[in-house]
């Protein structure tokens, strides 16, 4: 009890730090002590950070609104996102504002929605991995599904756009060679490797554990 006691604590810690620095960041930017550049780059790194404190929260069964109450931050936080939200507009300013809006609201949405879309990022990748792995595979709808699935989360997943094209590249070239996925094993193999490698990937992005 302790210990959990210990980590929840330490939790509260990183979110209570990660918010005040994208607070401190977005105010030394508007006072001129930081450029863009340092500025973007600055608040995507804290953003993954953010995420990943996301990620110990489900872990740990806690509920955010419950720990932003409980150490006085609901509304510094939310401020944050905000931030972050205007930095992931401005990351796109050379296309239209409503597309920029709808960019900003899915990273926010994103936030909010970690751990439900990290579950089905790796559902998808498992599933689609196991179908890979089989003897005798004639099943492509199995394929298509679960390919479309784990780009459709990627996508709203930040921070992962160049994850999502390597996908995309293997789902595709999947598609284009139907034939011999159901025919091939060792094709299968090659493909079921190299989707593992991704996966990979995207757990040590998150550092998340196999």
């Amino acid at each position: 009890m302790a210990e959990k006691k210990t980590e929840d604590t330490e939790i509260e810690s990183e979110l209570y730090a990660i918010t005040h620095t994208i607070l401190n960041l977005s105010e030394r930017y508007q006072k001129a002590d930081v450029n863009d550049s340092f500025f973007k780059k600055s608040i995507k790194k804290v953003t993954n950070d953010l995420l990943k404190i996301h990620l110990k929260l489900r872990e740990n069964n806690l509920i955010l609104s419950d720990l932003l109450e409980r150490i006085k931050l609901t509304n510094k936080y939310y401020q944050a996102l905000d931030i972050i939200n205007k930095v992931s507009a401005l990351n796109f300013a050379d296309i239209s504002s409503h597309k920029s809006l709808e960019y900003s609201n899915r990273i926010s949405s994103s936030v909010l929605e970690l751990p439900g879309i990290t579950t089905k990022i790796t559902s998808a990748f498992i599933t689609l991995l196991d179908a890979l792995k089989l003897e005798e595979f004639n099943n492509i709808d199995i394929l298509d599904k679960f390919f479309k699935e784990l780009l459709f989360n990627i996508e709203k997943f930040p921070g992962l756009e160049e994850l999502g094209i390597k996908i995309n590249k293997i789902y595709v070239y999947l598609i284009e060679n139907k034939r011999r996925l159901i025919k091939n094993k060792n094709f299968r193999t090659l493909m079921e490797e190299d989707l593992y490698t991704l996966f990979k990937e995207f757990q040590n992005t998150l550092n998340i554990e196999s």
